[in-house]
């Protein structure tokens, strides 16, 4: 059976006619994003690789208190991170590291255990987590790598054949390791991605020859891209339910740019940011979206967002405010959601930027107590979901005075020092100085785990030596989460 004829059959008309088609375009603008930086484990360092429908996102981050021997860095690990919290995976016994690289809607996770990594040398044990659980995953002699997992529960990878030297494409399925790579024509070849429909994508190469995108339908391999001459490298990374293949490619340029692999059109060459010479693709969902990165070198990579027709600099959609340059997107999921890592003071952050969600409210309650410099003014800003930072700045107070943030998870509205208390009095932050300005601003992260329709009321008031009652306050804030 042709790819062609297993898709027609695997998929509804519409699906198909989209995969023979050109990807698609954005319907108006971009999304909206709101921007959650995941933290890390403890250790300096993060990086956001994986990501399902639910939001989980896996990927790794260093530790504390660990020095690996061979590079004698903080030593990695695997971690997911869901709704603000962030859940160290573990590693097999014996290996100072591990990497997640993919996590289903099922919540199976898969990367590797490691041990001696340095410059790609080391040993490198596929596995999968479950349930919190690590479980190594069959070999064939040696090292192995997990890069992908499908819905059900398939993963794709490869591992080195000791018999050969060579790479194989490989596949783990209840258990058990299939080698389809032994019947690929190239010397080796390796696995990348795969869709819902158990098509495969990676990459093949013959010893001192550039490297072709290949593809396996389960029956039979295809050759992608690669195919026009001797400098034509090229690498498949993720395919996506309708058959669309993203990865590198270079094209008559000589550098490698950003490639979609259309089933009925071919190669689409996606190029590359201004000023940079090099570009890749790493995730694609099935609406066609894509991410992936643009450098010249690799230290300079910027992340990138195809959109069917324009390739994006991601940075430039981040939402106003955000201190980080986003250095490259890993992978994009059906809601178009986006996880990857940011530059942000010297060291690397996991990201993860939500496409247009629900953000919550702030309401204006009123009720203030005006002072000498007037009637001070509460307002909030932000998205009031896990993960993210809300602004809360207040205006037109006496400068100098000294001022206090009152929160509640309920109203009050009771008389108090000549105005009206508005929040229950549930809890008191540190005491702020008003700036020259009459200004205070004060920023927070909304913690892990918040509830729907969590409602949080806020007031300042404010030391006033110079108002009739030697207080103000300000209006009341209301901010509730979606």
């Amino acid at each position: 059976m042709t790819l062609t004829s297993l898709l027609r059959s695997a998929l509804p008309a519409a699906a198909f006619s989209l995969a023979i088609g050109i990807a698609p375009s954005f319907a108006g603008d971009p999304p909206e994003y709101v921007y959650l930086q995941l933290g890390t484990l403890g250790g300096p360092d993060s990086v956001g690789y994986g990501l399902n429908a639910s939001g989980q996102v896996v990927g790794w981050s260093s530790i504390p208190d660990c020095i690996t021997e061979a590079s004698e860095t903080p030593c990695r690990r695997a971690y997911v991170w869901q709704d603000g919290v962030m859940t160290e995976l573990g590693v097999l016994p014996g290996d100072d590291e591990s990497f997640a690289r993919a996590i289903n809607d099922a919540g199976l996770v898969v990367g590797t255990s490691e041990v001696g990594i340095l410059f790609g040398s080391g040993t490198f044990h596929a596995v999968a987590w479950s349930g919190g659980a690590i479980s190594a995953l069959a070999d064939l002699g040696e090292s192995s790598v997990a890069h992908d997992v499908n819905a059900s529960g398939v993963v794709a990878g490869w591992a080195r054949d000791t018999s050969l030297n060579q790479d194989r494409a490989v596949t783990w399925s209840g258990g058990a390791i299939n080698n389809p790579g032994a019947t690929e024509p190239h010397q080796s070849n390796r696995f990348v991605g795969l869709n819902d429909f158990g098509i495969l994508v990676g990459l093949a190469w013959n010893l001192f020859q550039p490297n072709d995108a290949v593809l396996f339908d389960g029956v039979k391999w295809e050759d992608i891209g690669g195919l026009d001459g001797p400098f034509q490298n090229a690498e498949a990374n993720d395919v996506n339910n309708t058959g669309t293949a993203v990865g590198l490619q270079a094209f008559p340029s000589g550098a490698w740019h950003a490639a979609l692999w259309v089933l009925g059109v071919g190669a689409i060459d996606a190029g590359t940011l201004p000023g940079k010479d090099y570009g890749e693709l790493y995730s694609v969902n099935d609406a066609g979206y894509a991410v992936g990165g643009s450098y010249t070198d690799p230290l300079d990579s910027v992340a990138v967002l195809w959109d069917g027709d324009t390739l994006h600099d991601l940075n430039d959609l981040l939402p106003a405010g955000v201190d980080a340059h986003l250095f490259e997107a890993r992978e994009i999921n059906a809601n178009g959601d986006i996880v990857g890592s940011a530059l942000v003071d010297g060291h690397f952050r996991a990201f993860l930027m939500l496409a247009d969600p629900e953000v919550g409210t702030w309401e204006d309650l009123g009720s203030a107590l005006g002072g000498s410099a007037g009637e001070p003014a509460l307002d909030g800003s932000g998205a009031l979901i896990a993960g993210t930072q809300s602004t809360i700045e207040l205006s037109n107070a006496l400068p100098g005075a000294t001022a206090r943030l009152v929160a509640g998870f309920g109203e009050l509205n009771a008389p108090f020092r000549g105005g009206v208390m508005v929040p229950t009095p549930d809890l008191m932050f540190p005491a702020q100085i008003v700036n020259g300005a009459g200004e205070l601003t004060l920023r927070t992260t909304w913690p892990g785990e918040v509830p729907s329709d969590f409602a949080f009321t806020m007031q300042y008031w404010i030391q006033d030596a110079g108002g009739a009652l030697g207080w103000a306050a300000s209006n009341g804030l209301r901010a509730t989460t979606p």
